[in-house]
């Protein structure tokens, strides 16, 4: 999981687009990566393409990227730029991190 508050914008992303990468890089049996923008208080669209070469990097590896992100600015970044039709976004991290369910069949 990896995790992001304050304002994320050109002059502050790289340390957080560096641990997205690694998160999904990582060699491990686990399916998701998690991204929680729950503390974000503004998402520059600039930075918005990142989850998706995240998302996509998570694919290829065969992995899903869940971003955890409640109403409010990272939420609307993400709806303004698409990027919410793309990836799975949930409205807190609880959410993000709860296995998907099976059906008993």
């Amino acid at each position: 999981m990896v995790s992001a508050a304050g304002r994320i914008d050109i002059s502050t992303e790289r340390p957080w687009r560096e641990q997205v990468e690694d998160a999904c890089s990582e060699e491990t049996v686990k399916r998701f990566v998690v991204v929680d923008l729950c503390r974000v208080t503004y998402l520059s669209v600039g930075t918005a393409p990142l989850i998706v070469r995240a998302h996509y990097h998570c694919l290829h590896r065969g992995r899903l990227l869940r971003v955890a992100a409640p109403l409010g600015p990272a939420l609307q970044t993400l709806l303004v730029t698409g990027v919410r039709d793309l990836v799975a976004v949930y409205r807190d991290l609880n959410s993000a991190l709860e296995p998907p369910v099976r059906s008993s069949w």
